[in-house]
């Protein structure tokens, strides 16, 4: 999110720059975060996607609650 509004930024500052130049570096550089912002969603998505089995402590261990049969209860 930083980097959409760091992008969203720039854009608006690049409006307000005299030199061509300039705008079109401070355009490049919105261009370049919108990209990063993009990439780095992409991974959360991807990480989400994936589920994690729960982790399973020494102490459950010790305390009989791993279980195999679901219909068991400790």
């Amino acid at each position: 999110m930083a980097k959409r509004e760091a992008a969203a930024r720039a854009r608006r500052l690049a409006g307000e720059l005299q030199s061509a130049e300039d705008r079109e570096r401070a355009l490049q550089f919105a261009d370049e975060l919108e990209a990063e912002a993009a990439a780095l969603e992409h991974v959360e998505r991807e990480r989400e996607a994936v589920q994690v089995p729960p982790t399973i402590t020494r102490r459950q261990v010790q305390q009989g609650l791993l279980l195999h049969d679901k219909d068991k209860k400790p």
